[in-house]
């Protein structure tokens, strides 16, 4: 065997047979050797085995028979002590031990026997202090290890190969040297294989190979050693004719060896199932001992829960005896309930009512306990519910400062909440006198409820403003005008239309009366209505939640007392209500407030249907109590105040809708100037109007609706106003300047006013209208001033035209625009001409602007003298010390629209003015041409005309 693998053979034998058997406790044992060999089985087939030698520190050494396993690992079947070892029987390829008997193995490696033997061999002696028997070689000082080495030379000799023929000559003489000293002194039983050579050694015949030596060699070694064995046995047997009775005697003990084996077998195997069986006594006597401790402490425990549930005679008089007004009284009350409470409990329990004689007599007392109750509580209700409600029916009379109010419950809920134990009580000891009283309670507080809101209803019903008090104008509140678009005539001299569009005076639903005898508006007092509402049900909700046990705690009558945990577990377990009374208290908002949706119902649409606008506001007060009440899960407020939003939500949207249909059917009378159109005129006062009704509502879905229905009337007014002032056809006409005029007033208008409102919201509808107002005031300006203007233009526009294909010198050479063709149009716009234009210019405007009453009206409330916003009145404008336009004071019709207009015309001539001439000077250099006026000129003419 090579010796990585008697290496690698060697590691695994340590690290799987020696460490099991030094982890199973005994002596720790150290690797001395190892064998593998080949064992004779049982079937005569041969079986790998590896023989072990093992040695302790306390100088006792193994012999262990072992097999490899398929895992790598090995394990042991067998183990002798060394010092059984009583000799040993060696040849070249076998090896047999003399134990109790003889073990023979067969190994086909002679240098591991050798090796293992020679172990054996020193192992014994180190230990024993004498020598082994060896059958086989004579029992002379060295003549074994010198065997063992010749061996080992003689199989590496053999295994080397052929070598050069000197060399291969030397070693074989060498090696039979050796072998003739190692065996000088035997005798052998024939010589007739070896002869001596002429040097006194051993030789071999001629032509024999160094390999065919050690092979001659090793068979003869076999052959005398085998004959060496068979004499020694035989001559040992012979010689002694004990040796019969001896091998007698020796078969007769290992018989009887053999049997007693057998017995200790039977016997262990006896005493390891005497073992198991004491074991399992052991185990069941402790079991025993604690089944014992625990059936002992459970007597004492049942016994003291006897003496505790038994009910002395005057915890039962007091139950029924004892005042339940008093609240030293319902204390005690609640401590006699509680000794019933823990006897009725231990009797739910089975075993517990085997042994209580007086069950039934309990039952009978709780029946009669809880009857007590529910007589006295129900007397109560009503009682104390008509000393609440006095000779005001419950509620507060509005006095100085202070407006009408529901009188608080607190001295009603402080007096019934000492009973919560009590209720507690019979909730859990008798459910149908419990849902007795949870109705009889939810009848007397509708009826409280009830009379107090009505009351309630009744006192600002009476400081409600009449629909002819209100200040809302009455009628429609829209932008309703269908038909003709009128004039300022047609507004009366309050400034309220007939539409019932004046602003109103609204004021926050929460502010407290200026005095006791001011009228209120609808929604002022539908939001004084609900602020007294919100409250008193989420007061009731939670006291009856608390009062009641309406809730998901799962307390119960042992928790709320104290008691030992086998009656909260016992309460635990039979806690719970039927499906009736359930039903019945997860109703209990619905029974008490019952009458509420009606009469809010009604509140709502009387505040809704008195102003057309006022529904907007009514749905800012609902959403407002909404949030409020979803903030403090005030469920049933919520879902009421749901139903009439939803209901507004869809009134709101259709009223919209009706406005921008209101926009879109207006028309006018004749393709002539309508001035400011009707729905534009009263735009900015139905803005003003919804906006004093949404006041604080930041956040809420009013605000977003509200936008948004601004977005979409305002896109239905432009839209409608741009197809109302089209007309077909381009060119200097009236239909025109009519379009440009009627989009100038309007847009005007509107900015003007949706400025003076200063709304956040309306900011975008700004913009716009302002980019509609500089684009047809741009296009009207260049319209009008192309009458007065018309030839000059005509001929610089040509001018520029030709300027994009010829060079400045060279625009005199055209005939068209020759230095006589300039000279011909120029004297025909001197100082005194442009003058005159100007004066022409200025009364036509005025007439463009003058038959739609904007002159007088000023546009919506603006006196003479209001200034356009700066931004419409150019860069250029400036004021006058008196606030005017800079201008004559001679003639001219009044107002801004007009002035803006007038800026702008003088702006634009000023502009062309300049033009002409930087034209002239580049076109017409050097030819004595030039215009016969000036900026100045121009200036000068249009001062002469005064505007507001």
């Amino acid at each position: 065997m090579a010796s990585s693998d008697y290496e690698n053979v060697r590691k695994r034998i340590i690290s799987s047979a020696l460490e099991r058997r030094n982890g199973a406790g005994g002596p720790p044992e150290k690797y001395v050797a190892h064998l593998s060999a080949m064992e004779d089985g049982e079937d005569g087939q041969p079986k790998p085995r590896y023989i072990i030698l093992s040695v302790t520190d306390a100088e006792t050494g193994f012999i262990h028979k072992s097999k490899s396993n398929t895992n790598g690992t090995f394990s042991i079947g067998k183990t002798w002590n060394l010092s059984e070892l009583r000799g040993i029987e060696l040849n070249v390829i076998n090896i047999s031990l003399t134990l109790s008997r003889a073990y023979r193995w067969r190994c086909d490696h002679p240098v591991e026997l050798s090796q293992f033997a020679q172990a054996l061999i020193k192992t014994h002696k180190s230990i024993r202090g004498q020598s082994l028997r060896l059958i086989g070689l004579r029992d002379e000082p060295g003549v074994l290890d010198r065997l063992l080495a010749t061996d080992s030379a003689i199989v590496a000799s053999s295994g080397a190969g052929t070598g050069g023929g000197d060399n291969e000559e030397e070693s074989v003489r060498a090696t039979l040297t050796n072998v003739e000293e190692m065996l000088d002194g035997f005798e052998w039983a024939t010589d007739d294989i070896f002869r001596k050579n002429s040097h006194g050694g051993l030789g071999l015949g001629v032509g024999s190979t160094s390999t065919g030596s050690a092979e001659q060699i090793e068979a003869r070694l076999l052959d005398e050693l085998m004959a060496l064995e068979k004499a020694n046995i035989y001559s040992f047997i012979e010689s002694d004719d004990r040796i019969d009775i001896v091998v007698k005697y020796l078969d007769d003990a290992i018989k009887e060896l053999d049997l007693m084996e057998r017995h200790v077998s039977s016997y262990r195997i006896h005493l390891n199932e005497v073992a198991d069986d004491i074991s399992y006594i052991q185990s069941q006597n402790r079991g025993l001992q604690v089944q014992t401790q625990n059936q002992r402490a459970l007597m004492a425990e049942i016994a003291n829960l006897l003496e505790t549930v038994d009910v002395d005679r005057e915890s039962l008089v007091t139950l029924t005896q004892e005042s339940l007004e008093k609240s030293k009284s319902i204390q005690k009350l609640e401590e006699a309930a509680a000794d019933l409470y823990k006897a009725l409990q231990a009797g739910r329990d089975k075993d517990m009512a085997a042994g209580m004689e007086r069950l039934s007599e309990y039952r009978t007392h709780n029946s009669q306990f809880c009857k007590r109750i529910f007589d006295y509580l129900s007397i109560m209700f009503t009682v104390r519910s008509k000393m609440l409600l006095g000779d005001n029916d419950g509620v507060t009379k509005s006095t100085g400062r202070r407006r009408a109010s529901i009188v608080d419950h607190k001295t009603l809920e402080k007096y019934l909440g000492r009973y919560s134990g009590l209720i507690l009580y019979l909730k859990e000891m008798d459910e149908t006198v419990y849902a007795k009283l949870c109705a009889g309670y939810f009848s007397a507080a509708s009826e409280l409820h009830n009379t107090q809101m009505q009351a309630l209803f009744v006192a600002y019903a009476a400081a409600v403003k009449k629909p002819v008090e209100d200040d809302s104008g009455g009628g429609d509140t829209g932008l309703r005008r269908v038909g003709t678009v009128r004039s300022k005539s047609a507004v009366d001299k309050s400034g309220a239309s007939d539409d019932g569009l004046s602003a109103p005076e609204v004021s926050s639903p929460h502010r407290t009366l200026k005095c006791p005898g001011i009228k209120l508006p609808h929604i002022q007092a539908l939001g004084y209505v609900l602020d007294e509402i919100a409250p008193a049900i989420r007061r009731e909700r939670t006291f009856i939640a608390d009062f009641l046990q309406i809730n998901d705690a799962a307390l119960t009558f042992a928790d709320y007392m104290g008691l030992e945990n086998y009656f909260r577990r016992q309460a635990m377990r039979s806690s719970g209500i039927s499906q009736g009374t359930l039903k019945l208290v997860r109703g209990a908002m619905d029974l008490i407030f019952g009458y509420l949706p009606t009469s809010v119902k009604t509140w709502i649409d009387t505040a809704a249907a008195g102003d057309g606008l006022q529904v907007i506001g009514v749905l800012a007060a609902l959403e407002l109590f909404m949030s409020r009440a979803e903030e403090r899960e005030n469920e049933f407020l919520l879902k009421l105040l749901e139903k009439h939003h939803a209901k507004l939500k869809g009134q709101f949207d259709r009223h919209v809708s009706e406005q921008i249909k209101t926009v879109e059917d207006t028309k006018l009378t004749s393709r002539k100037r309508g001035g400011v159109v009707h729905f534009m005129k009263y735009f900015p006062v139905y803005v003003g109007r919804i906006e004093a009704l949404v006041i604080g509502t930041e956040g809420l879905e009013i605000r977003q609706n509200v936008d948004a229905a601004y977005d979409r009337i305002v896109d239905a007014m432009f839209e409608s106003l741009k197809r109302m002032a089209k007309i077909d056809g381009e060119g200097e006409d009236k239909g025109q300047l009519n379009y440009h005029v009627i989009l100038i007033e309007n847009m005007h208008h509107f900015v003007t006013e949706i400025q003076n409102l200063d709304i956040g919201s309306v900011s975008s509808f700004l913009v716009r209208a302002e980019g509609i107002y500089d684009e047809n005031l741009a296009a009207y300006v260049k319209l009008v001033l192309r009458r007065p203007f018309l030839k000059i233009l005509d001929y610089f526009e040509g001018i520029e035209r030709l300027l994009k294909t010829t060079a400045p010198t060279e625009v005199q050479n055209n005939s068209t625009y020759s230095k006589s063709a300039l000279k011909k149009v120029v004297k025909e716009y001197n100082a005194k001409d442009i003058r005159k234009h100007i004066d022409a210019l200025f009364k036509r405007i005025e007439k463009h602007f003058e038959d739609d009453g904007v002159t007088s009206s000023n546009l919506g409330g603006l006196q003479p003298g209001s200034a356009l916003p700066t931004s419409k009145l150019g860069p250029n404008s400036t004021l006058g010390p008196d606030g005017y336009l800079n201008g004559s004071a001679s003639g001219g019709a009044g107002g801004v629209v007009v002035a803006g207009v007038w800026k702008a015309c003088e702006e634009e001539v000023l502009r062309i003015t300049e033009l002409f001439q930087k034209r002239v000077g580049q076109c017409y250099a050097n030819s004595g041409v030039s215009l016969e006026y000036g900026p100045g000129d121009v200036r000068d003419a249009f001062k002469r005309h005064k505007v507001w």
